[in-house]
């Protein structure tokens, strides 16, 4: 395995949760390593239904998902997730030009996308920081 170092000129100094699925574990690492550097809690799973249970446990701030996974499309995700918590904020990644991405009207970033794309889109999908601030939600066992 090789370690990637990640640099980024982007600071932020925010708490949310974000929870990253994705079938490529590979995926899933790069993100955590670009995002948690930034003050962002990532909780990540490659299995859609295990999201699902995390929907229902504790709150999420932005759901990130992969398109087109073996078990469930991210779109079918992304509308259960949200069934189930419907203030988490959504925003869609794939290497594949899918028409449900476009069809969903939800933010999206292409793979694959260097490290201050992927900060900048997750803080436009997140919208404006609450002035009020809070601290790093627990992770789920």
């Amino acid at each position: 395995m090789v370690a990637v170092t990640y640099y980024s000129s982007i600071v932020t100094t925010r708490h949310e949760l974000i929870l990253v699925v994705d079938d490529e574990p590979d995926i899933r690492a790069v993100v955590r390593g670009i995002l948690e550097p930034k003050g962002y809690t990532v909780l990540d799973t490659g299995d859609p239904h295990q999201a699902l249970r995390w929907a229902a446990q504790q709150p999420v701030d932005l759901l990130l998902t992969d398109v087109i996974m073996p078990l469930m499309k991210g779109t079918e995700l992304a509308q259960r997730f949200q069934a189930l918590s419907p203030e988490t904020k959504v925003m869609l990644m794939s290497a594949y030009k899918v028409t449900e991405i476009t069809a969903s009207g939800r933010p999206f970033i292409a793979k694959p996308f260097l490290p201050d794309a992927l900060v900048e889109r997750v803080r436009q999908a997140l919208g404006p920081p609450s002035s009020f601030g809070r601290k790093p939600p627990p992770r789920p066992s």
